[in-house]
């Protein structure tokens, strides 16, 4: 029986749902677990959420599947903990320049899973198929999302720029969500074409100037906000 699993804000990815080991008894070989984690990961894209079996996962691990039941209890927790190995396991490099490169870097790392764009694509149709893989899924990644771009409207502090309001955090971490979703339907690779530049200079950058650019505005024409 697995712990209830809640996403707290600022949590990210992890093995959430993975069943600890048990306190006596033989170790486990935590070197299995990437196994499984393949495993699934490459059944996933080839037959889909649904298709897929634990048995299978089982087979293409070339565990027994006492060992898989041992770690994940049921399809949609290990698919979810499979899933949130892609793209945002970890926060990126950042270069530290500007937020712009910061804000570049992120979209970057997030969409890395451009890598394997046809996977993404069957995990995020999988999470409209089922709820609860749904729930945790978004939570995760949303929570990855907000940790980091608050980390980068602190740095933006340091360029000139105004502390971003609980709402004006949420509006940016909404359109940022909505436009890494939106690239990763997309058949072009979200790095070619300055696309990212585009969507950083001319979305995201705007949104956490956006009072600064204001303030500049009115002092230019006189009047007030």
């Amino acid at each position: 029986m697995t712990t209830e699993v809640r996403v707290e804000e600022g949590q990210t990815a992890g093995p959430l749902y993975r069943k600890a080991a048990a306190a006596r008894g033989r170790q486990q070989d935590v070197g299995r677990d990437d196994l499984i984690i393949a495993a699934t990961l490459a059944l996933l894209g080839e037959r889909g959420y649904d298709a897929l079996t634990m048995s299978e996962v089982a087979v293409r691990a070339g565990v027994s599947k006492a060992t898989l039941y041992r770690r994940w209890t049921a399809k949609p927790e290990l698919v979810a903990d499979a899933v949130s190995t892609i793209g945002f396991a970890a926060a990126p490099a950042y270069p530290g320049t500007s937020a712009r490169d910061d804000l570049l870097a992120l979209l970057m790392h997030a969409s890395a899973c451009a890598d394997r764009p046809h996977l993404l694509k069957v995990a995020i149709e999988a999470a409209k198929s089922s709820l609860a893989l749904g729930a945790i899924l978004r939570a995760r990644f949303v929570a990855f999302i907000r940790r980091e771009l608050e980390g980068i409207a602190q740095r933006a502090l340091e360029e000139g720029s105004l502390p971003l309001t609980e709402p004006e955090l949420a509006a940016l971490t909404d359109t940022t969500v909505a436009l890494l979703i939106y690239l990763s339907d997309s058949p072009d690779r979200p790095g070619e074409g300055g696309r990212l530049e585009n969507l950083v200079d001319n979305v995201l950058l705007v949104l956490i100037a956006k009072k600064e650019a204001c303030l500049v505005a009115a002092d230019q024409s006189g009047s007030s906000i």
